[in-house]
């Protein structure tokens, strides 16, 4: 990538080179061989589409149960929580259906949790696939296994 001195005419694609501004410089670079065709038709990047189908649902997913909360309980980060949690049960084969009743029970309406519960006893408990793969993930964040063991049981017993 090469600094481009001086002002140039344009910001865009001219033959095979690529002008940008990026914090205040102008910089320009060779174009990429990668077309969004490519992307979403070569089977190289078929897991790519497949997650980016998820995020589309884990998103919309997210985007129901942020519009049930209260109006003082909003934040955006609050979004992107939800987004990815409904991102995590999408990806362990959960239903649409499945994962958005579960997310307004947990934080829908009145009952918004802002801690972590209490650490209880562990038990395991079978959920349309393995919950436990993401272990290495949590233990990084410095998390039990699963923090919501005792409202997904109860989700269980109550659907169930």
């Amino acid at each position: 990538m090469a600094k481009f001195t001086g002002i140039p005419p344009i910001t865009g694609t001219i033959g095979p080179v690529c002008i940008y501004q990026m914090y205040g410089q102008y910089f320009m670079r060779t174009r990429s061989s990668l077309t969004g065709e490519r992307v979403k038709k070569d089977p190289a990047f078929r897991k790519t589409m497949e997650y980016a189908s998820l995020l589309a649902k884990a998103s919309r997913i997210g985007s129901v149960v942020y519009a049930a909360l209260p109006a003082d309980k909003k934040q955006h980060s609050l979004y992107r929580k939800l987004t990815g949690e409904a991102m995590f049960w999408l990806k362990h084969e959960w239903s649409v259906e499945d994962v958005l009743s579960f997310l307004l029970k947990v934080y829908g309406g009145q009952e918004v949790l802002t801690e972590t519960p209490p650490a209880q006893e562990a038990e395991t408990v079978s959920i349309k696939g393995s919950i436990l793969d993401k272990t290495q993930r949590l233990k990084r964040k410095n998390r039990s296994a699963l923090p919501y063991t005792a409202l997904i049981r109860s989700y269980i017993a109550d659907s169930g």
